[in-house]
């Protein structure tokens, strides 16, 4: 049965079911560490499954019962899930939405310096504590409620050195970020990387990616990301290399009404 991590037990089971998954291993153990008390209602987990509700969407490591995983996550509101389908059927009468792929770095290794815009990375400042706030109005102009999400998550996780943040900057305007959003039991899981639109297309943002994953894997760190389908070039490009494979599954529009 499927029930909130409220026990020795529940937690002891949500990190069995995390143990050695790639993303998954760093993001769903760090999260219940830190949030769980805050935010109880996040985190869940059946005999063989751990799962993390952001959103309308759920993240699941381990397996569960299909049509038990499908009649919880309808009564959680949920409208999506991510799991590995070698391992987890999905919930009874959802369909396959996408293939998500994970990239990565072994630790110890390095890749080169993709080509950008010489002239133009010249005149950028590397701001390697970038504010959080700076950074969260980048990533979520036109969304306050995102923005304050972000801020609070991103500073809990920073003051535990649990995380860390890049940008590049133009005069005083954040032009490109990334981050390392969960450093956790050896993986360094790397998210959010954006360009400011008027200056996409020039390398600066595939720089600052693998510049950041070079340093982290020198630290012994293994960086990950986790990308859709219109990325799977561009990390196949900048030379990481393919892990895995994770599914993301939405409601079939029968079970939604």
């Amino acid at each position: 049965m499927i029930a909130q991590v409220s026990t020795k037990a529940h937690r002891a089971r949500f990190l069995n079911a995390c143990r050695g998954k790639w993303v998954l291993g760093a993001t769903l153990p760090l999260d219940l560490a830190l949030f769980s008390k805050s935010q109880p209602w996040r985190f869940y987990a059946g005999p063989t499954l751990a799962l993390e509700l952001s959103g309308s969407t759920a993240w699941a490591a381990g397996h569960a019962n299909p049509e038990e995983l499908a009649s919880f996550l309808a009564f959680c509101g949920c409208e999506s899930i991510i799991l590995d389908e070698n391992e987890c059927p999905p919930p009874a009468g959802w369909c396959k939405a996408e293939t998500l792929t994970v990239f990565g770095l072994a630790p110890g290794k390095a890749l080169p310096l993709p080509a950008a815009d010489e002239t133009l990375w010249a005149g950028l400042t590397l701001d390697r504590e970038p504010s959080a706030m700076d950074v969260a109005r980048a990533l979520y102009p036109a969304d306050t409620a995102k923005q304050e999400d972000f801020y609070s998550e991103l500073c809990t996780k920073r003051t535990r050195g649990k995380a860390l943040v890049w940008a590049l900057r133009q005069g005083s305007e954040t032009i490109c970020t990334v981050g390392a959003y969960a450093l956790a039991n050896r993986q360094a899981y790397m998210a959010c990387g954006q360009t400011a639109r008027p200056l996409r297309g020039k390398g600066i943002g595939g720089r600052l990616i693998v510049q950041m994953a070079n340093e982290l894997a020198a630290k012994g760190e293994h960086p990950v990301f986790l990308c859709s389908p219109e990325r799977v070039h561009f990390y196949t490009r900048l030379g990481f290399e393919k892990l895995g494979e994770y599914a993301r599954y939405e409601q079939t529009p029968s079970v939604k009404t």
